[in-house]
């Protein structure tokens, strides 16, 4: 299985470094709202502060450290109402993707994204909690990557984080066993399904409402005005 946090080929110190406590905070080794202790942190890494503050330092450009002036850097928390916020936001974003790659659908690119829909199946049915999260994560970045709109992808990228780290760990998402997998094959037969129709209208209303009916319900809360879920 691939890493779950890729880094660049050749990546500094500092990267490493921020792809392993963004590790610690999926793991729930650092939690919400935690306070971060730098001298902490650098004895458990075995590095000095320097690398340690930039690496803090993208984090808090990502949105996965906050920090107040005089006092010391806390895991980032989010709110019921920024959640249902960053449902909103990935919805309209990854519709305006799927629409995208409906309409430049090429054989190639329904393959590669029929092949990761196969990964998503495999780690299901095996009951492989993690891994099938993990490659149902792949699946919507490679179709954002494949709408050839670069600006969506940073957007896209920004906040994906934040989305993973916090809004699925809300209990509601943790569902695990064959009602939390029978759910994700259901839907991901859908969405793949709506990008082979090669029909940008139905592959973009696929997108939105799949990822508004699961994130609403799973927040437990009413969509905002003019959002319906």
């Amino acid at each position: 299985m691939e890493p779950r946090w890729t880094l660049p080929p050749r990546a500094s110190l500092a990267e490493t470094l921020a792809a392993r406590m963004v590790e610690a905070m999926r793991a729930g080794e650092l939690t919400p709202g935690e306070r971060i202790i730098e001298a902490t942190l650098a004895a458990r890494f075995g590095v000095s502060r320097g690398p340690l503050r930039e690496a803090l330092k993208a984090l808090e450009a990502e949105q996965l450290v906050e920090r107040q002036p005089g006092h010391s850097p806390r895991v980032r928390s989010v709110s019921p109402d920024e959640a249902a916020q960053m449902v909103v936001m990935r919805a309209m974003l990854e519709g305006l993707a799927a629409r995208l790659v409906a309409a430049r659908c090429t054989p190639s690119i329904l393959a590669e994204l029929a092949a990761q829909h196969q990964r998503i199946r495999v780690a299901a049915l095996g009951d492989r909690t993690s891994e099938w999260r993990d490659e149902d994560w792949r699946f919507h970045e490679m179709v954002c990557r494949h709408s050839g709109n670069e600006f969506l992808l940073r957007s896209w990228l920004s906040m994906s984080n934040l989305v993973r780290l916090f809004l699925h760990r809300h209990p509601a998402f943790e569902r695990e066993g064959p009602e939390g997998s029978q759910a994700v094959l259901l839907n991901h037969d859908r969405l793949l399904g709506a990008l082979a129709s090669r029909d940008p209208d139905r592959a973009e209303a696929a997108f939105r409402d799949v990822i508004l009916e699961s994130g609403f319900s799973g927040l437990g809360v009413k969509p905002p005005p003019g959002i319906r879920a």
